[in-house]
């Protein structure tokens, strides 16, 4: 297969990852403010840990947990689990399209940390580009002080603490390969899951509390027949788009798929206007077209530096 098809290739498989990961957060949304933020988590790094030991054994590739990397790998599965716990959260709080456009801040960040952890060098070009995606995403929040909604900070705390884990990924792939670094992210979650469960089971909140933090607080139930197969849909999506994603990047060229990324936006404002009626404002809309700009721009400069971290990586 020559380049150009494995680029069409790899450009349907980003498509399908992205549009399957909108209705993984489609669903989250669905059944966040019934069902445990943290029992989500833990169902779907269970069926994602027994899928990928699956997906391991039938290919006869070793199921390898040792890391190189101790440190790096602990603080690295511990800010996914806190980032994308604060993403989920937020899917109980903000709009769906909200939520989803503030994320795409992860390539900004991305360059920032290069260059603090891996000496990577950001030109003017980068900083500009850094600097729109930023304006993008305080008009996206469109933030009025005497009434900003905090919330609207959770998806980019979630895309600070991801582009972190990119980073430290790249700095330990040379000893840690792929599957190692996702067994420990789904063995961590789960894990990370269980011990608040159990931590929280002995302290008492008050009314207000519970009201404002329900999906973090309410019990471990499932309550009925359709948040189970929800709760299973969260999990296959979940698989589905990483090896889609996983393959793309694999067969094709980073910096010509990893735009298309963004069809997840386009998705988000679709589902939830049809769904909840969200959208987003004038401004928003402005916003957006900022940090996708700025996002594009920034996969561009980064090929033509012939810079690897921000597009060797996908944004999930």
């Amino acid at each position: 297969m020559n380049n150009s098809n494995k680029n069409i290739k790899a450009i349907f498989l980003v498509l399908l990852g992205m549009t399957v990961f909108a209705f993984q957060d489609t669903f989250i949304k669905l059944i966040s403010t019934t069902t445990n933020i943290y029992l989500i988590y833990f169902i779907r790094s269970s069926i994602g840990l027994i899928l990928i030991i699956f997906y391991l054994k039938y290919n006869k590739i070793p199921i390898i947990l040792k890391t190189y990397y101790p440190v790096f790998t602990l603080l690295r599965v511990f800010l996914f689990f806190t980032g994308f716990s604060a993403y989920y959260f937020s899917l109980s709080k903000l709009s769906l399209p909200l939520a989803v456009t503030l994320f795409f801040v992860s390539p900004f960040f991305t360059s920032i940390f290069s260059m603090l952890i891996i000496k990577e060098t950001i030109g003017w070009r980068r900083w500009s580009a850094i600097l729109v995606g930023f304006v993008g995403v305080y008009l996206v929040m469109n933030p009025d002080f005497s009434n900003f909604n905090i919330y609207s900070l959770f998806p980019v705390m979630c895309a600070i603490c991801y582009s972190f884990t990119v980073v430290v990924q790249k700095k330990t792939s040379d000893k840690d390969n792929i599957f190692s670094q996702i067994l420990h992210i789904y063995i961590s979650a789960m894990i990370f899951s269980l011990i608040i469960k159990l931590s929280l089971l002995n302290i008492s909140f008050d009314v207000q509390t519970i009201n404002e933090f329900n999906s973090l607080l309410i019990d471990w139930n499932i309550e009925n027949i359709v948040t189970f197969t929800l709760l299973i849909c969260i999990g296959l999506t979940g698989v589905v788009g990483f090896f889609a994603l996983f393959t793309a990047y694999n067969i094709g060229s980073p910096a010509s798929i990893a735009p298309f990324e963004y069809i997840i936006i386009v998705w988000a404002l679709i589902i939830g206007w049809f769904l909840w009626g969200e959208t987003l404002d004038l401004t928003g809309f402005i916003g957006l077209i900022l940090i996708v700009s700025a996002g594009i721009y920034t996969f561009i400069r980064e090929t033509s530096l012939n810079k690897k971290i921000s597009i060797d990586s996908p944004l999930r």
